[in-house]
């Protein structure tokens, strides 16, 4: 009897119409109803049929390369889409296997060696083509369908929110305990805090992300980007290579107040700006104004140091060379300080003291349904906890597998314990607001600069008569929608 290989393969997890064990079981009855003896099997599981996902088939690769070295003269598929769904990849495979003298025979499409069976299996290959072009683009079209209602089109649902609702209504809904997280990933990027300790408490407390792993700065780093966080619903039906790319979605169905808003638009918006500056401040970060200084002809203004006769000589210099002359570091600096120093008047704490009691109010109820959302993951680790230990009642197990369940159900018990220690963001009283205040203006450091100060203007032109200077500089405050019409900003 002489010898075959059966080659088999399904799509995807989900595909049960043609399993590996049916696919298998047909080219067997063929093999036995003439006379050939089945040596061995290939088989692929949950990979693509489509051109460019051949190279991934390992087993498939494997059987070619067989084919090559002598070891195969017939090959049983059940039909010509397991082996391939591109007209091109069948012709090319043909070429292949006719040079290595194997044959190729699809048990459930054997058209025998006739002329009219040539042209039968090329119209088979031909089909398998078209429907994989035509599934591609009704999905497609059942997508952005699906998009223009502003509804799940599949995928994990980004951090902050759950996909709830039934099949053809999948929407987006806040969880609130998630989305309590972003709303301090945000008040830490726009406070300059840090989030060492927010990803610090999210790891004891078993905060993940949707594809269950830590949160760390990169995860934060894209929260922060995405403007999805501010309500607006955004699709693509291609995803861009470039990760800063599909943030953008330039060819995307875009729907405001699409989905439930996490934040403000005004908090992302500023968010955006500080991380912008800090992107473009480089290695120049240790200085006390870098990324904030600008030259008279609009470009940013980047710090230098020189050295001369064993003396070192800071300066800020024109990223676009427009030919300004360099400013003195020690002078920004000295600016900047005196400047958030006469910002921090009495009248002008009592109003930053008064907006933020005014916002703090304002978050009353999302404060409430945080720790609601607290209280419900504590009831899920704990029923966790509970199924762990009836495990452990239910009789004799293994010392391993003991030790194994102790050690989870330690690692749960110190989450609970962190969820149950987890807090909002604290009520300051004015008194504590303006002492924070008086702190800083008693001793302005590059953090208080970067919190009070927007952007420094370099003015070219000087002062009068003797007290005439170097530079004049002109502030912007990141607080001027607080403060308003109240003189800052101006000249010093």
């Amino acid at each position: 009897m002489a010898d075959a290989v059966i080659y088999a393969r399904y799509s995807t997890d989900k595909q049960t119409e043609v399993s590996i064990e049916a696919q298998v079981r047909a080219c067997r009855e063929y093999a036995q109803r003439h006379g050939l003896t089945v040596r061995e099997i290939y088989a692929d599981e949950a990979i693509s049929g489509k051109g460019s996902k051949t190279a991934s088939r390992r087993q498939y690769q494997r059987l070619l390369r067989d084919c090559e070295k002598g070891a195969v003269q017939t090959i049983l598929i059940h039909k010509y889409d397991r082996i391939a769904r591109n007209l091109g990849e069948h012709v090319n495979l043909e070429a292949r296997l006719k040079a290595a003298g194997v044959r190729l025979v699809a048990v459930e499409q054997d058209f025998g060696d006739s002329n009219e069976a040539k042209i039968m299996r090329a119209l088979m290959w031909s089909l398998s083509e078209y429907y994989i072009d035509n599934l591609a683009s009704e999905t497609k079209k059942g997508l952005r369908e699906a998009a223009l209602k502003g509804l799940h089109t599949g995928g994990y649902a980004p951090f902050g929110w759950d996909v709830v609702g039934e099949k053809g209504n999948r929407h987006y809904q806040i969880n609130e305990l998630e989305a309590g997280y972003v709303r301090r990933m945000f008040d830490a990027a726009q406070t300059g805090e840090g989030f060492t300790a927010l990803i610090e408490e999210m790891a004891a407390a078993g905060i993940r992300g949707k594809r269950g792993k830590p949160i760390k700065y990169p995860q934060i780093y894209e929260i922060l980007r995405n403007e999805k966080y501010t309500g607006v619903y955004l699709y693509s039906p291609t995803e861009a290579a470039d990760r800063g790319a599909r943030r953008t979605k330039d060819e995307a169905i875009r729907i405001e107040n699409g989905m439930p808003a996490i934040i403000s638009k005004e908090q992302f918006m500023e968010v955006q700006k500080i991380m912008e500056g800090r992107k473009h401040a480089g290695r120049k970060a240790g200085y006390l104004c870098s990324g904030l200084v600008y030259c008279s002809c609009g470009a940013k203004m980047h710090g230098i140091t020189s050295k001369r006769k064993g003396h070192e000589y800071k300066y800020f210099t024109c990223a676009a060379k427009c030919g300004a002359p360099v400013v003195h570091m020690d002078d920004v600096d000295d600016a900047a300080i005196r400047y958030v120093r006469e910002l921090l008047t009495p009248d002008n704490q009592q109003r930053v003291a008064d907006a933020l009691r005014l916002y703090q109010a304002g978050a009353g109820a999302r404060m409430t349904e945080f720790k609601q959302a607290v209280k419900k993951r504590i009831r899920e680790k704990q029923r966790q906890y509970d199924a762990l230990m009836q495990n452990l009642s239910s009789g004799a197990l293994p010392a391993e597998v003991v030790a194994d369940i102790g050690a989870q159900m330690k690692e749960i018990k110190e989450q609970i314990a962190t969820l149950e220690a987890t807090e909002p963001p604290k009520d300051f009283t004015v008194d504590t607001i303006k002492a924070w205040l008086e702190s800083i203006k008693a001793a302005p450091d590059r953090e208080a600069v970067r919190l009070l100060i927007e952007r420094i203007n370099v003015n070219p032109e000087a002062g009068e008569g003797e007290a005439k200077e170097k530079t004049a500089f002109s502030m912007e405050s990141t607080l001027k929608t607080v403060l308003r019409n109240n003189g800052c900003g101006g000249r010093i």
